[in-house]
């Protein structure tokens, strides 16, 4: 059975905040685990960026998108968030899927609907970052078209520094 058949790409709602909050902070976990040490990890999970008053923020803001991916039994098991950095750009600052169903397609209906949402809003280009050691994500950003901007071994997080990597897609 498809993706398409078996899930369902739906706009957030702020009753999925705390799975939103749960799903982003499994993903960084099992993403950057081995990448970053655990307490700069926790450092980082328990900041701002994914409290859930940023989070609910979020998904109400008119002007960004919060999309989630909904098994038939209504788990929401991914999401996205894209917010406007310019009048005709947008930054997918959120993107995590549940590491049980990974590789199951539902990145990339998520994906899809959200370049829907940024071409419709008039963007002309959306950026994305990751770390640079996250081969998966680089390698996800580089198949859907995404080009490679920048390489900065400056992002700290507590007291270690990280490499980043910025891409570029141009809509």
């Amino acid at each position: 059975m498809s993706v398409a058949a078996t899930r369902h790409v739906r706009p957030a709602q702020p009753t999925d905040v705390p799975r939103l909050q749960e799903l982003g902070v499994l993903g960084w976990e099992t993403t950057y685990g081995e990448i970053v040490a655990a307490h700069n990890c926790q450092l980082y999970l328990s900041g701002s960026f994914w409290s859930l008053d940023t989070l609910d923020r979020v998904v109400r803001d008119l002007h960004s998108l919060t999309l989630v991916s909904e098994e038939p039994d209504k788990t929401v098991s991914g999401f996205l968030t894209v917010e406007p950095i310019a009048e005709d750009r947008v930054e997918l600052t959120r993107f995590y899927v549940d590491p049980n169903v990974r590789r199951g397609g539902i990145g990339s209906a998520l994906f899809s609907s959200a370049l829907d949402w940024s071409r419709v809003s008039g963007a002309h280009a959306m950026l994305a970052n990751v770390f640079a050691d996250n081969a998966i994500g680089r390698a996800f950003y580089e198949r859907v078209g995404f080009r490679l901007t920048s390489l900065d071994p400056n992002y700290i997080i507590g007291d270690q520094t990280v490499g980043d990597a910025w891409y570029e897609l141009t809509l």
